[in-house]
């Protein structure tokens, strides 16, 4: 968990305030002490709070009517309520109002560390992991859609609801599951990842749930499958749509019992391991054909993020293909280059079937091949620059070419532009709407 995190105590009992005090101070939370709602207030008005920690009964006064006026300070509080016996149900009824949770007397510090952490996930973005910050850096988007699916893959990273990922190859769905996993109170244990588009049935089952030694031919000794080797930790499985009807019976049980059995073995034991899935197929249209279990998309639908196609955020192509190259020059130790005004309306020009994964390969294939620290359309791989748009041919890529270096030899000076190409400005424009400069 991320230190310096301010911390609010509301409580009428002096030895538990100091007890939590004392315990919080050493791990360097910054830590508030309130023994009524006036000091509780005021308190909150004096300083920004990232945790509340509130007890239900506060002597004379009941904590939970003071919770929505926290709430109407600061709506994205987290407020986690502290219960002693009989007041249980009392603090059920206030995570309906807005609180984030509760914890029962006595107070156990890992227990109370572990729901800080998972609401300062929720309700305290800047504060998640640093894995999870990068990885949200490396799906750098402007699209109001894809910051929206972020969003929730925050929130969703704090439970244990299995989640599907849907959409077409290379929109970045291993790399939110990523983002998922890092984020999540898992973070520290292994996320594993398993195609289920490269094994046969019989190989994903034994990849999946390990084999006992002579289970089958060439079993010489006893295989910890991938959901032991998850245990506590992530399991991400890309493309169950392309999973058999078999695996797929065996994986919802996992997901009803969380137990599994060794190919060839007799017991069972449990496991820990928090599901995330992905697909480019339509699911329920398997379902109809009968090729996909219902009962078990069920299951995987509580909760689904769908990536849209980069075709459908063209805002993110340029500051993409900007990553990719300060990302390529780091790899190789090499200055970093930057895109001409021309090369980036062909990258803004074409339609990226093969999404993100696609531009990255192009964009590295640029840097890889330019000459100088300027990429042009020349560098670009021939299948992108000769797809640049309706009437596009040689004659006009060279001259939207000539037209863009011009204009930024002369710092983008419209007028010095057209007196060296010999056109008029009106002309210049005109060109300059026509090839998207």
């Amino acid at each position: 968990m991320d230190t310096g995190s301010s911390v609010l105590i509301v409580d009428d009992h002096l030895p538990l305030c100091d007890s939590l005090r004392e315990s919080l101070s050493m791990r360097n939370f910054r830590v508030s002490v309130a023994h009524n709602s006036t000091g509780a207030l005021r308190a909150l008005r004096e300083a920004k709070q990232d945790v509340v920690l509130l007890d239900v009964r506060l002597g004379s006064e009941d904590g939970v009517f003071l919770l929505p006026r926290i709430l109407e300070l600061d709506p994205s509080l987290p407020v986690i309520l502290i219960t002693g016996y009989g007041t249980v149900e009392t603090a059920v009824q206030a995570i309906k109002q807005g609180a984030f949770d509760y914890l029962q007397k006595p107070i156990k510090i890992g227990k109370l560390l572990k729901t800080m952490e998972n609401a300062l996930r929720v309700f305290r973005p800047e504060q998640e992991s640093r894995l999870f910050c990068s990885a949200e850096t490396a799906m750098i988007s402007k699209s109001p859609v894809v910051r929206d699916i972020l969003s929730r893959a925050r929130k969703l990273a704090a439970t244990t609801m299995p989640v599907l990922i849907c959409g077409e190859s290379g929109t970045g769905k291993e790399l939110l599951a990523e983002l998922i996993h890092a984020a999540s109170p898992r973070a520290a244990n292994p996320l594993q990842r398993v195609n289920c588009a490269v094994f046969t049935e019989s190989l994903l089952e034994s990849e999946l749930f390990g084999h006992e030694r002579g289970a089958f031919t060439g079993a010489v000794e006893r295989f910890p499958g991938i959901f032991e080797r998850s245990d506590g930790g992530t399991l991400f499985l890309d493309e169950i749509g392309d999973m058999g009807l078999s695996s797929q019976a065996k994986i919802l049980r996992v997901l009803q019992n969380q137990e599994v059995r060794r190919v060839g073995g007799r017991e069972t034991f449990k496991v820990d391991v928090r599901f995330i899935t992905a697909t480019n197929k339509d699911l329920g249209a398997l379902t109809a054909e009968g090729k996909f279990r219902s009962d078990l998309l069920y299951r995987l639908n509580a909760a689904i993020l769908h990536l849209p196609p980069l075709r459908e955020r063209q805002g993110d192509i340029i500051p993409l293909a900007e990553r990719f190259t300060a990302d390529y020059a780091k790899e190789n130790g090499c200055p970093r280059q930057a895109l001409s005004v021309s090369a980036a309306g062909v990258l803004m020009d074409y339609g990226w079937p093969g999404n993100i994964r696609e531009l990255k390969g192009a964009v590295y294939y640029a840097c890889a091949v330019s000459e100088g620290r300027v990429i042009q359309v020349s560098d670009l791989p021939r299948l992108i620059a000769g797809r640049r748009g309706k009437g596009a041919n040689p004659l006009e890529m060279a001259e939207m070419d000539c037209i863009a270096r011009t204009l930024e030899e002369e710092g983008n000076n419209k007028v010095r532009t057209a007196e060296r190409l010999s056109m008029s400005r009106s002309t210049l424009y005109k060109k300059m709407k026509q090839y998207g400069i």
